[in-house]
């Protein structure tokens, strides 16, 4: 009995170590990408759709275990808060490390499987192998030597290129069979979203992070600096999809006016929160928090726009 219980204790922290909560704003990535396939003219295919989302899942899932592997140090200096600090889990199990870096392994593996699978039976481009292997490599490396990506600055592009490209691209090019020009010019915004997400992830760690070399924007320039770009971020992506509007830019696939309206809300509640802060650890870790929030509330209310003119063909 005793056996048992330590067993399910450890497949328990395994588990946490993939830390779910984060799968779900890549699965709303995933489902704007493929809205967007619709809405620019192509028929909706589940098969298609649950079989990308394969692909896309395990890829997504061993980011987790891989930077949790790979930042054993940092974490040591960090504390856990719900969307960074990374896991105490493998300081305080060691004989779980191999074991997750092994999963990120076979997770990474699994993706380029399904992906060698969806080619064959659906006739894809090999393009798609090397776009879902890129997407693969860049999420392994942003920790992970010889490039580690997050600790010589570059952290917050590739985090930019996965959230504003790589992601929904992924849903668009299993529904679409490529890309063009409108998903381009949709999610051109979608870059500086993906730059507020890992500012605001990068801000509760700042502390911890120095201490440990990753070479963040926050700890080079300090959680204020961050602040004001997480700000002209917001501020350009509203003007960006104000400017579509005005120009009428595909529009006789999307109101443009109607995502200028959402992309509001994210910068009232930035501006809003911070207002007066102090940028101390404790209210700049509420600050990231509640604006991480809204970013999934935000990506919702894209996805149900979208599917509502998909249905009404607005």
């Amino acid at each position: 009995m005793g056996v048992l219980n330590i067993n399910i204790e450890k497949i328990r922290k395994i588990i946490e170590l993939g830390r779910l909560r984060f799968l779900a704003g890549g699965f709303f990535l995933y489902i704007m990408g493929s809205l967007l396939a619709v809405v620019s003219g192509v028929g909706f295919s589940l098969d298609i759709f649950i079989f990308g989302y394969a692909i896309m899942l395990p890829a997504h899932l061993g980011l987790s275990y891989s930077n949790n592997y790979f930042d054993i140090e940092v974490d040591k200096h960090n504390k856990p808060i719900s969307i960074s600090g990374g896991s105490k889990i493998l300081i305080e199990n060691p004989d779980l490390r191999k074991i997750c870096l092994l999963i990120a392994i076979v997770l990474l593996s699994i993706s380029l499987i399904l992906t060698v699978f969806f080619i064959l039976i659906y006739s894809f481009s090999i393009l798609f192998f090397l776009f879902i292997l890129f997407a693969n490599l860049l999420g392994f490396f942003y920790a992970a030597p010889p490039f580690r990506l997050a600790y010589r600055g570059l952290g917050e592009i590739a985090n930019m290129i996965n959230i504003g490209f790589l992601m929904p691209g992924i849903g668009y090019w299993v529904i679409k069979g490529g890309f063009d020009l409108f998903y381009i010019v949709f999610t051109f915004a979608f870059f500086f979203y993906g730059l507020e997400f890992i500012i605001l992830v990068e801000i509760p760690d700042k502390e911890g992070d120095k201490i440990g070399n990753k070479n963040t924007l926050i700890v080079k320039k300090g959680r204020k600096f961050g602040y004001m770009v997480i700000l002209i971020s917001l501020i350009f992506s509203s003007i960006y999809y104000l400017f579509l509007t005005l120009t009428g830019v595909f529009s006789n696939y999307i109101n443009y006016f109607v995502i200028f309206l959402i992309s509001i809300i994210p910068l009232i509640v930035a501006i809003k929160g911070g207002f007066g802060i102090t940028f101390e650890m404790e209210t700049a870790s509420k600050f990231a928090i509640t604006n991480i929030m809204t970013l999934f509330f935000v990506l919702n209310l894209i996805n149900i726009y979208l599917f509502i003119t998909i249905i009404f063909d607005l």
